[in-house]
């Protein structure tokens, strides 16, 4: 490839990473996109010197100062937008400096407005694209302002008649040493990528070490909020119709344990629903309460009904509604929200609908019930509950009936529940649409005994229904399913397909008790090859917009409080090896044979005095090291450091037990944890070192001894692991 041909294509690279960043913001129409994309495309094969020539100069910066009314107008008629009439305006003047380009300042010009429709891309999404963008950008910047340099100096050296071009044979071509001979593109190729790499490397660490000015990142808004088909604060029965349509992103799920330790048909509630009219479902109370912040959390619950506590981060999408999402039952809300009220429904609000996307966490119960614990003849429910959850409308006798035949041979309340449940999901289709009368009077009662087949709206009205007919309290549950799973990052996502409808009801001691009476639906046949690519593209936008875009103050800390304890680690490790390896030379040279001086009074002596006065010399011209000596090898501590030792001997001997399968849980306290191992052979020697762990880890001072105590009880574990008694 020519020189000319590779500084045109490098300078189209670094033209287009700017214009895909902003295209992929969704902050230009269908129009704009087109006229953009005509001017690429039309810039890269007309003769945009010719054109210059033969448009007069005023012609062309009339042209562009008339650029800034039409900014002005556009910001007042159209976008509304400050940021979106820049953007406007750089993408036009970009345009007229691309068609009539002839001359090095022309390039220089087009890679400021490229770099500058990328800031503004910057501001206007977090999404994937936008790295690839960047990392476009960098390899296309280093190499077009390279070749930009390299023309400019042949540009000058032949207005000064320093060279001449020459045209030298085709088997001399290749050397680059005039711009008429074949351009050695790999070698600037290759340069190019090791710069980049380079450039990132460096970048990188600055990342990770510069200070956060704030809590959390500012997620630009939105040009468009998603409309959730299948979600909404009421549901009408015949309403919704293909909720399974869309494949737009709501949200992404990542949960604090394994998948394999979650129920299998986990769910995101977002709304209760209840009073049924016959037709529809809807709130009876609009009331929202304040939640109080207490530790960076606001806090819902006084305490937990088992020990199965997960914590979900969600990154939720732009979506028109203020609903607070999370796994029943909900504990705890982190205070990314800034505020968040509780109606008497336990539903969960933010301030207002979200127009930017949003990153929460949320801490939920998911222990299940046990049905032995159930009441089985319970006192009537609090007042509101039996007064709006056990309300019924004018319906079809039938369906109280049917009620009573299935749970005819259920022995408890329970029981009668779960019967419902399996009838349900046993003896209806799913279907996507219900055929039959749209406008009936009654369509619970031509869902049961004329259609027999629905979406989860109808399943979950019948069994509410049912429920409240045989006096359960009970009400309809609007939220999503778990979502996909991605198996790379651990994370599920979830779209507006996984919508869904359920049922909670009254059970004390456990209050509200889900059930989904819907019957599982087929799953899609997709080749693996596709779902793996998928997973990976999701897995990278999961850890771009969650280690990335959101790498706040609080992950900071985490991560150089992490490095710091690394380096202890391996600085303990380093002087234990060092100090066993010394003892072993030691035992090693006392089977030596050495002349009998060497061994005497005055060669010991001669031999100490001729080692320290060594010493002493190179100390005393370095007195920084005896000091950094002193420390390492272990001379006066302060205080933090003998806690931050101590904490850590403690965690290594936590990770050698989970290695090997005695995990802690998240519900026990370092002291419940060492109390319920065996004694022998290491649960004394943890009990000891948890001990001290306690002692030094919550406000204490350390007592002396504690230091080499805690590193002897270390010892022994380890010892144990290497003699397989773990």
């Amino acid at each position: 490839m020519s020189f000319a041909g590779y500084y045109k294509l490098s300078s189209y690279c670094l033209f287009a990473a700017g214009f895909l960043a902003v295209a992929a913001t969704g902050a230009l129409g269908p129009i704009a996109l087109m006229l953009c994309g005509s001017v690429l495309v039309a810039g890269a094969f007309i003769d945009t010197a010719r054109l210059r020539r033969a448009l007069p100069g005023w012609v062309v910066n009339g042209v562009t100062l008339a650029c800034l009314p039409a900014c002005y107008l556009d910001f007042k008629l159209q976008s509304h937008s400050l940021l979106i009439s820049a953007l406007h305006l750089i993408l036009f003047v970009a345009g007229i400096r691309l068609l009539t380009r002839h001359s090095d300042r022309d390039y220089a010009y087009l890679y400021l407005l490229s770099f500058g429709a990328l800031l503004a891309a910057a501001a206007l999404t977090i999404h994937l694209i936008f790295l690839v963008c960047l990392l476009l950008f960098l390899a296309a910047g280093i190499s077009s302002l390279i070749l930009l340099e390299m023309n400019r100096s042949a540009t000058r050296a032949l207005i000064g008649g320093m060279i001449q071009p020459v045209v030298v044979p085709r088997s001399l071509r290749g050397t680059g040493f005039d711009l008429f001979a074949s351009f050695p593109t790999r070698a600037v190729a290759v340069l190019t990528l090791v710069l980049a790499a380079s450039i990132i490397a460096l970048a990188v660490p600055l990342f990770f070490l510069l200070p956060r000015v704030s809590s959390h990142v500012h997620h630009p808004a939105a040009s468009q909020t998603v409309i959730i088909s299948g979600f909404s604060e009421t549901v009408e029965l015949g309403a919704i119709g293909r909720i399974k349509e869309s494949n737009e992103l709501v949200m992404k799920v990542k949960v604090d344990v394994p998948s394999s330790q979650l129920p299998p048909e986990l769910k995101w509630r977002g709304i209760a629903l209840d009073h049924f009219d016959g037709r529809s479902w809807s709130r009876s109370r609009s009331d929202r309460n304040q939640i109080p912040t207490q530790a960076g959390y606001f806090k819902l619950q006084e305490a937990a009904q088992g020990t199965d506590v997960i914590v979900q981060t969600f990154l939720l999408q732009p979506i028109a509604t203020d609903i607070v999402f999370g796994s029943h039952r909900v504990l705890a809300v982190s205070s990314d929200l800034g505020w968040i009220g509780r109606d008497a429904s336990d539903n969960i609000f933010s301030l207002t609908q979200r127009t930017s996307a949003t990153r929460y966490s949320v801490v939920s119960d998911i222990t299940r019930p046990d049905p032995r614990l159930i009441a089985t003849h319970p006192g009537p429910p609090p007042r509101d509950i039996e007064l709006f959850c056990l309300q019924l409308p004018q319906e079809d006798p039938r369906v109280a009936g049917l009620a009573r035949r299935v749970t005819a041979g259920a022995d408890t309340r329970y029981d009668k529940a779960r019967a419902l449940e399996s009838f349900l999901r046993a003896s209806y289709g799913y279907s996507l649409e219900l055929k039959g009368t749209p406008n009936s009077p009654d369509p619970l009662a031509m869902f049961l005994f004329e259609v027999r087949r629905g979406h989860c709206e109808y399943f979950a009205t019948a069994m509410a229904v049912m429920l409240r007919q045989l006096g359960i309290p009970s009400r309809l549950i609007n939220g999503f399913r778990a979502g996909e799973l991605n198996r790379l990052s651990e994370h599920w996502t979830v779209r507006q397909s996984d919508a869904h409808s359920w049922v909670e009801a009254w059970f004390p001691p456990y209050g509200w008790v889900e059930f989904d009476p819907t019957p599982a639906e087929p799953e899609s046949h997709t080749p693996a090859f596709l779902k793996t690519i998928a997973s990976l593209v999701d897995a990278l936008d999961l850890w771009w917009s969650d280690d990335v875009v959101n790498f706040d103050v609080r992950k900071q800390s985490r991560a150089i409080q992490a490095g710091r304890d690394s380096l202890e680690n391996l600085r303990l490790a380093a002087r234990g090896y060092v100090r066993a390896a010394g003892q072993g030379l030691g035992t090693q040279l006392v089977g030596l044979r050495a002349p009998q001086w060497v061994f005497s009074p005055t060669g010991i002596l001669a031999a100490s005095m001729a080692a320290l006065l060594l010493v002493g010399i190179f100390l005393c011209r370095r007195p920084s090291i005896l000091r950094r000596l002193r420390h390492v090898l272990g001379g006066r501590r302060s205080r933090h450091d003998q806690h931050a030792v101590i904490v850590g001997f403690y965690a290594n001997a936590v990770d050698i037990l989970r290695r090997h399968g005695l995990e802690r849980r998240r519900c026990q306290t370092p002291t419940e944890f060492a109390r319920d191992l065996p004694r022998e052979p290491f649960g004394e020697a943890l009990a000891a070192l948890t001990v001290i762990y306690n002692r030094i880890r919550f406000g204490q001072l350390a007592h002396e001894g504690d230091l080499a105590q805690a590193r002897d009880l270390l010892r022994s574990l380890r010892i144990a692991k290497r003699q397989n008694r773990i």
